[in-house]
């Protein structure tokens, strides 16, 4: 009975169209492109403008004091290193876009959509593997509750399911051949499981990219002194300091690993458009200097200014190599910072009060 409904299914004909775009004067790869730069300006402004007016000081992880006397690069040298930086960026992301013919086309859904149906439908068939397993004969089980029709109450519906599962064919109404839970399904998957999982991908990668790099280039004195200590010439973190880098750490970290994320993961451009956007958000956010309690980017887990912080400071320079979404490596590979919050805390208190003597003693 179960092979009824594959004669009738049929994946459904397309025409692909280019998707319109979201800005009538910009395309949507253009857009992809200038937005995450905007974002970068757009929030280091608000942080800047929060440091000028003083403004949550009680959340602030450093002293200004330590901002003038612990950093080892002017703003201005930072500032002309970031906007060369991100006009060399921008540069290879259009040379990329034109080698590939970057683009998102529309048309396609619903013959996506039914080939779900179509997986969905054959994955049906290992339902009565499940229960026979668990000592439950399908065959029987779904012959008595044949009876159960939908619409149903709300406690006889999860039985009437598990009927439509294991007998497909009595579903009511079919699309393509397919029933409509089978459809229904399929639509969760390609609406929204699918785009989750790409995005997951995307974070994994991006995330596993980074943290390897960024160990390395601590453990190798060349990589160091060549490509990652430039970074460190910032001890007191700021949100436009976020990407002073070399451009070779810039090129193998944020251009190659962004590149292979978005490869691998398969995400559209608006899709490529939001996590880029939103991972120079983080970045710049794990930037701050600020412990902000209402600060949505701090809230995803222990990833986030505090734990960036540390890793910039001489007694946590060699841990906490992790960046932007998770601290998944730190702990797999032992490399989470070990001290207590009150340990972190006291050597704060340290920096800062060394900080202000350092002040008095150039003003004398």
């Amino acid at each position: 009975m179960a092979n009824q409904t594959l004669e009738f299914q049929v994946l459904p004909s397309y025409t692909l169209e280019p998707v319109p775009r979201l800005l009538p004067w910009i395309s949507d790869f253009h857009l992809s492109l200038v937005l995450p730069v905007a974002a970068y300006w757009f929030m280091s402004f608000i942080f800047w403008y929060i440091d000028r007016r003083d403004w949550f000081s009680q959340y602030r992880i450093h002293t200004p004091e330590e901002f003038k006397q612990r950093n080892r690069v002017t703003v201005g040298e930072v500032l002309r290193s970031v906007l060369f930086q991100q006009a060399i960026q921008t540069a290879l992301g259009l040379a990329i876009g034109y080698l590939t013919d970057a683009g998102d086309f529309r048309g396609r859904e619903e013959y996506n959509v039914a080939a779900w149906a179509g997986r969905v439908h054959r994955a049906r068939d290992v339902v009565p593997w499940i229960l026979a397993i668990l000592g439950i004969d399908a065959k029987m089980l779904g012959q008595q509750l044949q009876a159960y029709k939908l619409p149903l109450k709300a406690p006889e519906k999860p039985l009437a399911l598990l009927s439509t599962v294991i007998y497909p064919h009595l579903g009511e109404g079919l699309t393509y051949g397919f029933t409509t839970w089978e459809i229904w399904a399929a639509k969760v998957i390609y609406w929204i499981v699918e785009p989750a999982a790409r995005f997951g991908i995307a974070v994994f990668f991006s995330d596993s990219w980074q943290y390897f790099w960024h160990r390395a280039m601590h453990s190798n004195k060349w990589m160091y002194r060549n490509m990652h200590a430039h970074h460190h010439k910032i001890y007191v973190p700021y949100a436009f300091g976020a990407f002073y880098n070399t451009l070779s750490e810039a090129f193998i970290l944020d251009t190659i690993g962004t590149t292979l994320s978005l490869m691998l993961s398969g995400l559209t451009i608006r899709q490529a458009m939001c996590f880029g956007t939103i991972s120079v958000m983080k970045g710049v956010d794990d930037h701050c200097g600020y412990r902000l309690p209402w600060d949505p980017l701090q809230w995803f887990n222990e990833q986030n200014t505090a734990f960036h912080d540390v890793h910039h400071q001489s007694w946590g320079i060699k841990t906490n190599y992790s960046q932007l979404y998770t601290t998944f490596w730190d702990h797999v590979c032992g490399t989470i910072c070990s001290k207590s919050q009150e340990e972190i805390e006291q050597l704060y208190e340290k920096g800062r009060v060394m900080a202000k003597e350092l002040q008095f003693q150039k003003m004398e």
